[in-house]
């Protein structure tokens, strides 16, 4: 396995440390021209925000060489960053392109790389009692370290887990990546988990499948940036993340210079660096001038090119659910089968992935007058695991609350009763909106600046959000193949 390094953080955190922080988050434009919205988003050590440089218009794209053009079958956010990329006039940035090879074969999954995480799940099983402090067991750090061959270049006891970075970084990645969660003072394996504990090809797709393990569009670029400089092979693979951020134009919002590759580095570290670092693919002492390792590369390319295969599926009793984002125009809404038998903690991964949302926000469900949801330290919500589609009358509405900041607010009504593939995505219409834009009224805002190339904010929004903007896109097969992969 990887080897290790020294470290302190709470596991319950949603980013590791702060030691290797640097900018990871995004500010909106409309945020900092408001000074209503004028809240800086803050990952670690900073803040990073885009100016214009790197936008590309669409008749650029269209300029771009035709063996440089195309990609199929590829995450949509990859699709934009290469269509970016093309553009560049920075030669290395195309070769990194080409080189990552992203429409050849698509790679052999390796189950041997996963080890940690599959052992991990399936040592947790039924459920481990964590400390009153909220960390795992000191004989399950110490079992962990030693089961992992993580203990060899290790200093000190090992069994604490607030002192032991390793097994610190194996639960909080595991956590992101869908396999455990924690409630009520307990750490079990999701849905998901358990079936990937027994599947370890089908675990190897599904880490791929959920790299880079960002929040903030920031962190969302570099670590598609550093994985697509993994597939390429690139030594010092944050060099690529430095270069592509700058020709995009991304700043560190507190000196408006371009980031070097230390902090470059620092932004990836906990999203895409770490999950590697844990499956030991990044060479002996993390030496990142070494090349990648030949695993590294692949798991890389999986993680951009090749979408997880659609778990199979088979004819279920289900019901026909339709979700209506509320406030924004054009609409947006979904007309989903799920299963019957889900409860309201998997209906809420599986709605997430069906309007389009990439999960890294707290959720709750408002269900005849009492809240349910997975948020720690609010044990007075109700145990959404109790909760069954089934067991609630045809026509009842219930509302889904998604981002307690930007309050993106979902009518759910259940429907028909039937017998189908699940989950499907039946119908729909309209895109999901950008991430942190600030809730219904920012996307109206945001829309009409876009709609101005005149506007003096035209340049900043079209940068921050760094794709096309199109909210009539909708495409259930795609939903579809998003609900597949999610489901746990």
């Amino acid at each position: 396995m990887g080897a290790v390094g020294r470290g302190d953080a709470h596991p319950a955190h949603d980013t590791l440390g702060d030691a290797h922080a640097s900018p990871g988050s995004v500010q909106h434009p409309q945020r900092a021209a408001d000074p209503a919205l004028s809240e800086a988003r803050v990952v670690g050590g900073g803040v990073v925000v885009r100016v214009g440089a790197g936008c590309t218009s669409p008749s650029h794209r269209r300029s771009v060489p035709q063996e440089l053009a195309g990609s199929q079958g590829m995450r949509p956010e990859v699709d934009d960053l290469l269509d970016v990329l093309r553009s560049s006039r920075d030669a290395e940035l195309r070769r990194v392109v080409v080189e990552a090879d992203l429409d050849g074969e698509p790679p052999a999954p390796e189950p041997a790389v996963v080890e940690p995480y599959r052992w991990f799940v399936a040592r947790v099983g039924n459920g481990v009692k964590l400390t009153p402090a909220g960390y795992l067991p000191p004989a399950l750090v110490g079992e962990t370290m030693r089961t992992l061959g993580w203990d060899a270049d290790w200093i000190g006891a090992g069994n604490r887990e607030d002192v032991t970075r390793p097994v610190a970084e194996l639960r909080d990645t595991a956590r992101r990546l869908g396999l455990v969660r924690v409630h009520r003072s307990v750490l079990t394996p999701t849905r998901d988990g358990r079936r990937l504990a027994a599947d370890p090809v089908g675990l190897w797709w599904h880490v791929a499948a959920r790299l880079p393990l960002a929040r903030r569009q920031g962190e969302q670029v570099a670590g598609l940036l550093w994985l697509l400089a993994v597939a390429a092979g690139r030594p010092r693979p944050e060099r690529t993340v430095a270069r592509g951020l700058a020709f995009m134009g991304w700043v560190d919002a507190r000196t408006g210079r371009e980031l070097d590759e230390r902090e470059a580095f620092g932004l990836v570290r906990d999203t895409t660096w770490t999950v590697f670092d844990r499956l030991g693919l990044l060479g002996s002492w993390r030496n990142r001038a070494e090349a990648p390792t030949p695993s590294a590369v692949a798991l890389a390319r999986a993680a951009l090119a090749h979408e997880e295969p659609l778990a199979p599926t088979r004819p279920v009793s289900a019901i026909e659910l339709t979700v209506t984002l509320r406030d924004v125009d054009p609409p947006v809404w979904r007309r989903l089968a799920v299963s019957a038998e889900s409860s309201l903690q998997e209906l809420d991964v599986l709605l997430r992935a069906g309007m389009g949302w990439r999960g890294g926000h707290l959720s709750m469900v408002e269900l005849e007058g009492r809240s349910y949801g997975d948020v720690e330290d609010m044990d007075e919500l109700g145990d959404p695991r109790l909760v069954r589609l089934d067991s609630l009358p045809d026509g009842t509405v219930f509302r889904w609350d998604y981002d307690f900041g930007d309050g993106w607010e979902h009518d759910v009504r259940i429907g028909r009763r039937q017998i189908a593939a699940v989950p499907t995505c039946l119908d729909g219409a309209g895109a999901c909106p950008p991430e942190d834009c600030g809730g219904p009224g920012g996307y109206e805002r945001l829309q009409e600046v876009l709609a101005d190339p005149r506007h003096h904010e035209h340049a900043d929004a079209r940068a921050w959000l760094g794709r096309p903007l199109d909210p009539e896109r909708f495409d259930p097969t795609e939903v579809t193949r998003r609900l597949r992969a999610r489901r746990r």
